[in-house]
């Protein structure tokens, strides 16, 4: 069904049919402890329970790791849904209809079903074939390739027959449309009547992260056509949105809190052989951010194990990029070439596996071998052009501190000193730094005007930062308040840019650090349970939300305008006066902004 963006009082249906305590009850064993119930936590190891629910209130909390919310956030954090899948499987199970968007667009739904359902046919075709005496080939090549009968059953791994149309007869005498297995990438139309895309091939099923068949992977076991066929495009099927294996893995996932992505099917089929069960493959595409986000929902770290070649190297290079932006820690797990995550795992096992992945490197670690090793810096020219890569790489880094560390495991791995390295990437950040378009340097030699006209406006109209208000504190409040109930509403003060020293109060600066780093300790859960126990808040989230964004940016004004006050006393230099012009523009940029 097509989901509609639900409204409040539709969600309020939902919230007010379901209880809490029956859907937490579910997956966490419960006993009464005066009006709330207590139980061990399902989101962190623990032997003295510290997660509580709150039946009146109808949300829980752990006291222990820091989570919390509603039914809907139980249900996206234990099953990993988003928002709108929880709260239509919890309207479904109390009969309530979901919201459609339009006929056309539920019709569109039920078409992308039909497909799944068809996949889902398709696969048990397939499967029975693998089986059969027809099948006996293709036994025999995956067992050469060490996926044994309970793995291939495991995978619901099957063969296509090397037939014109035996899936098509398959399908047909199932009462399937064969217009629609076209669309759903199985069949095609020739002159004779409809033909298999798949012949010949060991097949591999492809799921979605909910488990419903969307597609496959074909590998073929003769020399005949390419290699690896694909399911194309279809309206359940995009390899740049779907990662082969993320269905069985991501419980394995999520409780590590790190996922190893490869390349192909037997790849991951070879490491799940070897007991390394948190791993995904990226169906030998190109990594894209959409994977990125998906995973997002389900861990933190990410471990790139992709083939030792040159083609599995640049797609290294190019997933680390993706990962990072997205905000995931990134590790690389690299092999020797000619190898990848099958062979070595088939070659090393389940010790060998481990201590390969264990000895993963920080991604920034990887690229700087990576770029030395592109070089034969035995020569004064390839150590130059060495040292011209890796100052371009590290002139990037915008963290001081990061720098200054892979400047130094950089000078050592290329065999310069320390000094001589540093002092080339400051060249190029000064280059940087001055080459300005003219209106900025302009910007720059009236800085110490604009200044003046800032701190007549502002600085000198202010009185001096006090204390924190009584009404400070209560936004500051109410805002956590509500992020202790609804932990999602966290992204939106993140999306403003809104950091841990934005918050005056001590307590509550520490207690926003910790639920952003997911951290817990015994300040921050003496505070949240503080909060918890207090009235809840009188005004709605979007009232508190924009009172406090109100507040910070006035905060913020005030901040820049010390700076300046302070600046304006160094009469001299360039770097003085690009702080200024820095200054000044974050000024400007708070100052006209709605809110921050």
């Amino acid at each position: 069904m097509a989901i509609a963006r639900f409204s409040e009082q539709w969600i309020e249906q939902v919230k007010s049919a379901v209880d809490i305590l029956e859907v937490v009850g579910r997956r966490v064993e419960l006993r009464q402890t005066g009006k709330n119930y207590v139980g061990l936590c399902p989101f962190h190891s623990e032997k003295t329970p510290s997660f509580t629910v709150n039946p009146e209130k109808q949300f829980y909390h752990c006291f222990g790791c820091g989570r919390g919310g509603n039914v809907f956030n139980f249900i996206m954090e234990t099953e990993n849904l988003t928002f709108p899948e929880a709260a239509a499987k919890l309207a479904q199970e109390k009969g309530i209809p979901v919201p459609v968007i339009s006929a056309r667009d539920q019709k569109r739904e039920q078409e992308r079903e039909q497909l799944r359902q068809i996949n889902q046919l398709a696969a048990r075709y397939f499967y029975r074939n693998l089986r059969q005496q027809a099948g006996a080939q293709a036994r025999a090549y995956l067992r050469k390739r060490g996926i044994r009968d309970e793995l291939a059953r495991d995978f619901f791994l099957g063969f296509a027959l090397d037939g014109w149309d035996g899936l098509a007869s398959f399908l047909r005498d199932q009462g399937v449309d064969l217009a629609a297995a076209q669309a759903a990438g199985l069949v095609a139309a020739g002159q004779r009547g409809y033909v298999d895309r798949f012949r010949g091939r060991v097949m591999f099923p492809i799921l979605d992260h909910l488990g419903r068949f969307v597609g496959f992977g074909g590998r073929s076991i003769t020399d005949a056509g390419p290699k690896y066929l694909n399911t194309g495009q279809t309206a359940v099927f995009n390899k740049g949105q779907i990662l082969y294996g993320l269905n069985w893995s991501k419980e394995e996932v999520k409780a590590l809190d790190q996922v190893v992505i490869v390349e192909g099917y037997t790849d991951l089929i070879a490491l799940f052989a070897a007991g390394q069960r948190n791993v995904v493959a990226s169906l030998g595409t190109a990594f894209t951010s959409a994977h990125a986000e998906l995973l997002k929902r389900f861990c933190s770290q990410a471990v790139i194990a992709f083939d030792g070649d040159t083609a599995g190297q640049r797609a290294t290079w190019r997933g680390i990029e993706i990962l990072h932006s997205s905000g995931l820690q990134v590790r690389v797990a690299s092999l020797p070439s000619g190898e990848d995550p099958d062979t070595f795992s088939r070659k090393h096992g389940t010790v060998g596996v481990r201590a390969w992945l264990n000895s993963a490197q920080p991604f920034r670690e990887y690229q700087i071998d990576r770029i030395i090793s592109q070089h034969d810096v035995e020569t004064r020219e390839g150590k130059l052009a060495a040292s011209t890569e890796l100052v371009t790489l590290l002139a990037q880094l915008t963290s001081a501190v990061e720098r200054d560390e892979y400047t130094r495991y950089a000078a050592e791995r290329l065999g310069v000193r320390e000094a001589s390295l540093a002092a080339e990437i400051q060249e190029k950040l000064g280059r940087a730094g001055v080459s300005r378009p003219q209106d900025e340097r302009s910007a720059l030699g009236n800085a110490r005007g604009r200044t003046q006209q800032v701190l007549k406006k502002g600085l000198r109209r202010r009185t001096p930062i006090r204390p924190l208000e009584a009404g400070e504190e209560l936004r500051e409040r109410e805002v956590l308040r509500y992020l202790l109930q609804e932990p999602d509403l966290l992204k939106a003060l993140q999306a403003r840019g809104v950091t841990a020293e934005d918050w005056q109060h001590p307590d509550y600066r520490h207690l926003f650090f910790s639920l952003s780093e997911g951290i817990s300790d015994e300040r921050g859960t003496a505070v949240a349970s503080r909060l918890l126990s207090m009235p809840e808040p009188a005004a709605s989230w979007e009232d508190c939300y924009r009172s406090f964004l109100v507040v910070l940016k006035k905060r913020r004004l005030r901040k820049i305008e010390e700076k300046l006050s302070h600046l304006e006393n160094d009469r001299e230099g360039f770097d003085v006066r690009m702080e200024l012009y820095q200054l000044l523009k974050a000024y400007y940029a708070i100052y006209r902004a709605d809110s921050i």
